[in-house]
């Protein structure tokens, strides 16, 4: 069997992070298929290696612009999949051609903020007209190549349900993601933290995030200790907003941004912190919440989404949207027994890469002749 991995969209975070995994795992669990993967041109991927049942084609001119991609998705991968005699192509990040590239589509949904709703509502609110153009047309695209695909991957049972309720006839195959060795419990405290105890909320800053409901919290209860934000702003206009709403709460000095931390450095950020403050209401399968629980880190969570699902038992949950309702989230985490950090281990210790090959090779075996 030969399949198309196409991740031109493919650009930073979670969605990076898995296509890692999957090129480096997936050609071994699946060593009676053939995989040529089509990646974008940035650094982050140039560490991978070719195997002999793994070809990478990285396409520049489809780098960077959504709509570049756009076109490159329906003209040149469209020939690829003729020229390379594909039996399926598998589009990891919401995407999929428009035109029919004549063989089945397995699409998997990364990306849930253009289907989620209030975000763009957010985008209109705090960035450029642009942004939310564009949220819009990535919607559009997204449901598109959803009703288009043979079969569609959720990362999630709450992202299966969000997607039945934009279209019911679509059944869902749900995969979760897995959580890699270097996240453990033992990682050593960075220099950098002091040695004052903190929260620690990891992710990149977009609208969605709800990085405001922590600085109410801290207003809510002066008592808590300090925030570190680790992220960088991709939502500018949304960021600085959050940072004159903690000047004018008086909490600045208890919240750091700290922009973006190395990814082999997160494991002792998570190991020595109270707890990860995750706000965010729109997301699919966060594979921050299993990075920090892996390192003994509980997670602090708004009850919504995938958070429950992910977190299990080991979570402290908010009410959504609520800044006094997080506040006693968090005070619960302050005070909670050690045998949470325990729980927390465990919980993440479920969750594998090798089970999410597994389950892709199993979705591709479905289309075997």
């Amino acid at each position: 069997m030969r399949v198309i991995i196409n991740a031109v969209s493919a650009r930073a975070g979670g969605g990076v992070a898995y296509l890692v995994k999957l090129l480096g795992l997936l050609p071994e669990i699946a060593p009676d298929m053939q995989f040529l993967a089509v990646v974008p041109d940035i650094d982050f991927l140039k560490g991978i290696s070719e195997k002999n049942n793994l070809q990478i084609k990285v396409v520049s001119e489809a780098s960077g612009d959504l709509f570049r991609r756009f076109y490159y998705e329906n003209t040149g991968l469209i020939e690829l999949c003729h020229s390379w005699k594909a039996d399926l192509l598998f589009c990891v990040a919401n995407i999929a051609p428009i035109v029919n590239p004549g063989i089945p589509v397995v699409l998997m949904v990364q990306n849930v903020a253009p289907l989620t709703p209030g975000v763009a509502r957010m985008y209109w609110k705090f960035e450029p007209a642009f942004q939310s153009l564009r949220m819009l047309f990535l919607k559009w695209l997204s449901l598109a190549s959803i009703s288009r695909s043979s079969r569609v991957i959720a990362l999630s049972e709450a992202t299966s349900s969000l997607l039945r309720r934009h279209n019911p006839r679509v059944h869902s195959e749900v995969l979760y993601h897995g959580i890699s060795d270097e996240f453990n419990p033992m990682a050593s405290r960075p220099e950098r933290s002091g040695n004052t105890p903190y929260f620690i909320y990891v992710s990149n800053l977009y609208v969605y995030k709800g990085l405001e409901y922590i600085v109410d919290a801290l207003a809510d209860d002066p008592e808590l200790p300090r925030v570190l934000i680790v992220g960088k702003p991709y939502d500018a206009g949304y960021v600085s907003w959050v940072r004159q709403r903690a000047e004018s709460a008086g909490v600045a000095d208890r919240i750091e941004f700290m922009d973006g931390v190395p990814r082999q450095h997160l494991p002792g950020w998570y190991a020595h912190a109270i707890a990860m403050v995750y706000t965010s209401w729109c997301e699919n399968c966060p594979n921050i919440l299993l990075e920090s629980m892996a390192c003994g880190c509980p997670v602090v969570a708004m009850n919504t989404g995938p958070m429950p699902e992910i977190c299990g038992q080991t979570g402290f949950f908010a009410e959504p949207f609520s800044g006094k309702s997080l506040a006693k989230a968090m005070r619960s985490a302050l005070n909670a027994e050690s045998h949470v950090r325990r729980d927390a281990v465990a919980r993440a210790a479920e969750f594998s890469w090798e089970k999410a090959m597994q389950r892709h090779r199993q979705i591709f075996l479905q289309f075997v002749k």
